[in-house]
């Protein structure tokens, strides 16, 4: 384990939230498990965004396992994308925020003890004294990628959450439904146009 930095006043107490947040649910190998994931290659590798989203699944995951919800019927990661992602209907919060206050979790306060990306660089950088290597070309490029793919997948799936939302309601027909989208790249100066991954597949055969 990293030693903590110069992040700690002298009463010992963190001035790092994160830090903060983990000694308050009593979470103490997350700290270790978010740098190896920082500082990890390949597929088990995660950016700081997604760090923090992790981060505050597992802060939830705690607050729930102290009350009434059973986790045996609650997906985690489903309830925190329905608190906190930009595309849940107000009322979809709602409905969440009442089940969870109403069996035990202050789900205010559970949102309150939340981090932000910065938060988790912050807590990295400046209370575990820990940096990541200079990052290669092809690192950058599967990144790039891979933060594509994931784009394009969610599009699709909230496209298709939101169509088949609207077939229950009788608003647009009814029916199986798949979703595609496909990302292109415009050159303005030549006209040429690309799907987006075709750009890599082309970099990659060079």
């Amino acid at each position: 384990m990293t030693q903590p930095g110069p992040g700690r006043t002298d009463g010992g107490r963190s001035r790092v939230k994160v830090a903060r947040v983990i000694s308050a649910y009593d979470l103490d190998s997350l700290g270790d498990e978010i740098e190896q994931r920082w500082l990890a290659t390949g597929e088990q590798k995660m950016s700081l965004r997604d760090l923090a989203d992790y981060f505050n699944q597992r802060v939830l995951e705690a607050a729930i396992e102290d009350s009434d919800v059973s986790l045996l019927d609650t997906d985690v990661g489903t309830l925190y994308e329905q608190l906190t992602a930009d595309d849940v209907s107000s009322g979809t919060k709602t409905r969440v925020k009442r089940r969870l206050d109403r069996n035990g979790v202050d789900i205010e306060s559970v949102k309150s003890d939340f981090v932000t990306h910065q938060a988790i660089h912050t807590y990295l950088r400046e209370y575990r004294g820990v940096s990541q290597p200079e990052v290669t070309t092809e690192e950058h490029v599967n990144t790039v990628r891979e933060r594509i793919q994931k784009l394009q997948d969610r599009s699709a799936a909230v496209t298709k959450d939101g169509i088949e939302s609207l077939q229950r309601e009788g608003v647009v027909p009814e029916g199986d439904i798949n979703v595609i989208v496909d990302i292109q790249i415009l050159h303005t100066e030549t006209d040429e146009q690309y799907n987006v991954f075709e750009l890599f597949e082309d970099r990659e055969e060079q």
